[in-house]
């Protein structure tokens, strides 16, 4: 179980958060047994660049101090197929492996596109 040291938006009212492995590049974030959301990691998004600070606050809420501490995610609107799924873009939410805290962060730098479907943003 992890601590939600930064809300998730929609999903402000829990604290804690289960992380289910899908496989090295999904996962699911599971609020209760009938809540939960897809994330994807960072790492898959080979066709798109990023390129933003992370806020002081934010970092010490999520106990980050290298970045070696945490993984990064965006959330998906799951399609069928897969690759038509739409991934936000401004909105990454962070996991930090050690400290057993999650939380999302919205990108105030300009970021485009804001949405995109894995398949322009990813060569899965």
């Amino acid at each position: 179980m992890y601590r939600i040291a930064l809300p998730i938006l929609g999903f402000e009212n829990f604290e804690n958060v289960k992380i289910e492995k899908i496989d090295d590049f999904f996962s699911f974030l599971v609020f209760d047994e009938k809540t939960k959301i897809m994330v994807v990691n960072i790492n898959v998004l080979d066709k798109v660049s990023f390129d933003f600070t992370i806020d002081q606050n934010t970092l010490d809420k999520l106990k980050i101090k290298s970045k070696d501490d945490f993984s990064t995610y965006f959330t998906v609107v799951s399609q069928n197929p897969i690759e038509f799924s739409i991934v936000n873009l401004i909105s990454p939410i962070f996991i930090n492996e050690k400290e057993k805290i999650v939380g999302q962060y919205i990108i105030t730098e300009k970021v485009e596109p804001f949405f995109a479907s894995i398949d322009k943003c990813s060569t899965l």
